[in-house]
């Protein structure tokens, strides 16, 4: 199961008809594992690199590449939800935010493209981010 067990939900993740058992919390690196999204990732980067090589130097690939991005960002929802059974929405953004920033390090072309982009700054912001994210644990029982 790829949820985030964290004290919020540790209660019931993975219990039968909601019945309440005691689940042990997620270690940093189990949810670095969950929260960052490979699967995605690494299609987005081969179908990215193909068509580079492919239509790279094309007036049209900007928007092509546009699209890919656009159809990674709503891949990760549907795939977290679909095939991961995750319905958790802090993690699903943590995991979206963190695609986008696979992809802004990447430096693909509709983000580089973008005036104020700054290779290095997209460089140090995915690890750092990496770092981060598993520190967060989601939603807490109270505000």
């Amino acid at each position: 199961m790829r949820l985030v067990i964290t004290k919020r939900n540790s209660a019931t993740a993975g219990a039968p008809d909601g019945i309440a058992t005691a689940v042990p919390y997620d270690s940093y690196r189990e949810r670095l594992v969950k929260y960052v999204p490979v699967e995605i990732i690494v299609l987005y980067v081969a179908t990215y690199g193909i068509l580079y090589y492919a239509a790279g130097a094309d007036p049209w690939f900007s928007l092509v590449a546009l699209w890919l991005l656009v159809a990674g960002i709503v891949a990760v929802p549907l795939y977290l939800w679909n095939m991961e059974l995750v319905c958790d929405g802090i993690q699903i953004a943590i995991s979206i935010t963190g695609f986008a920033l696979f992809a802004f390090a990447l430096g693909v072309i509709p983000l580089s493209a973008q005036p104020g982009y700054n290779q290095i700054v997209a460089s140090v912001a995915l690890p750092v981010y990496v770092f981060i994210s598993p520190l967060f644990e989601g939603k807490p029982d109270r505000w």
